[in-house]
């Protein structure tokens, strides 16, 4: 009997419902983890400060180790469920948040004129790439973008929202800055990335994915037209591959597998994932969007 009580505190604790020391988390966290709620979307300023001040330091020792072999290993996948479904004009000016390097804009180079990086670490920089000019820009903690209204006409943000708290607002500061008929592509994942309450190797301290119904909807309290909404990243494959020393994302073969194990799966949308069958699914998700004509600015005061 004894026994199965352990077994069952020691889920508990591993699943959230517990906290560390055996007390039943407060309801605010249950929020969190069950998906209901994002973690920081509603901090004030000062929470904002320490946020960005932990974050700056986890993802700058993270960069560190990373810098010496990095290499950009999505551009298949940005072809794939995103590039493709869109007709760029020539000469656009590109904004990409948190683009590090901005490699991500190889395969739509030959459209554009300018690229603005908006980037947090000194360990990325470059000012050009392919021949197009980078300009680089540091981004405020309170997420206010130093840029007019309707300025861009590609935006691009991969994988860098979950590492921001206000993720609401910065979704909003995208859409004021692009240009009506302009493109926002988005990849993020949708799943809690672990307890962030506690250490978990190769993650900051306070990075999590963004629940799936929540972030459909932040992106729908704007005049944005979803072009291509597609679920990907079938985690159990990428451990597998991991094994070989092969990146899912790099191949376009790896890169359909992914999609088709993703699609069969699509109906696991849990956001906090702790038993082996839970994470069977999709992790993460990527959009395609458009700025209807005749927006302008935000919805946000």
């Amino acid at each position: 009997m004894q026994e199965l009580v352990g077994r069952y505190s020691r889920y508990l604790t591993r699943t959230g419902i517990w906290g560390k020391k055996g007390d039943l988390m407060d309801v605010d966290m249950k929020m969190y983890l069950s998906g209901e709620k994002l973690y920081g979307d509603d901090f004030s300023l000062e929470q904002l400060k320490k946020w960005v001040e932990e974050e700056a330091e986890g993802y700058s020792g993270l960069v560190r180790e990373a810098e010496a072999a990095y290499t950009y290993v999505y551009h298949e996948l940005n072809k794939m469920h995103g590039f493709q479904y869109v007709k760029l004009p020539q000469k656009c000016i590109a904004l990409g948040v948190g683009s590090a390097n901005c490699q991500e804009f190889y395969p739509i180079l030959p459209y554009l004129s300018h690229i603005t990086s908006l980037e947090p670490s000194n360990h990325f920089s470059t000012d050009k790439v392919g021949g197009v000019p980078v300009l680089h820009v540091k981004p405020s903690v309170d997420g206010k973008m130093p840029f007019p209204d309707d300025h861009f006409d590609v935006i691009t943000c991969f994988g860098v929202l979950h590492h921001i708290a206000n993720v609401t607002f910065t979704i909003a500061e995208c859409f004021r800055v692009l240009k009506p008929g302009g493109f926002m592509f988005l990849r993020e994942p949708v799943v809690s990335m672990g307890d962030w309450r506690r250490p978990r190797k190769g993650l900051t301290k306070n990075e999590r994915g963004i629940p799936y119904a929540l972030f459909i909807n932040m992106v729908k309290r704007h005049n944005y037209t979803i072009v291509r909404l597609t679920q990907f990243d079938f985690a159990p494959l990428g451990r597998l591959l991991s094994y070989f020393g092969v990146s899912t994302f790099s191949h376009r073969s790896t890169t359909v597998l992914d999609y088709a194990l993703s699609q069969i799966f699509a109906f696991n949308k849990k956001y906090h994932r702790v038993t082996r069958l839970e994470k069977f699914g999709p992790a993460s998700v990527y959009m395609c969007l458009l700025k209807n004509q005749f927006s302008s600015g935000s919805k946000f005061a």
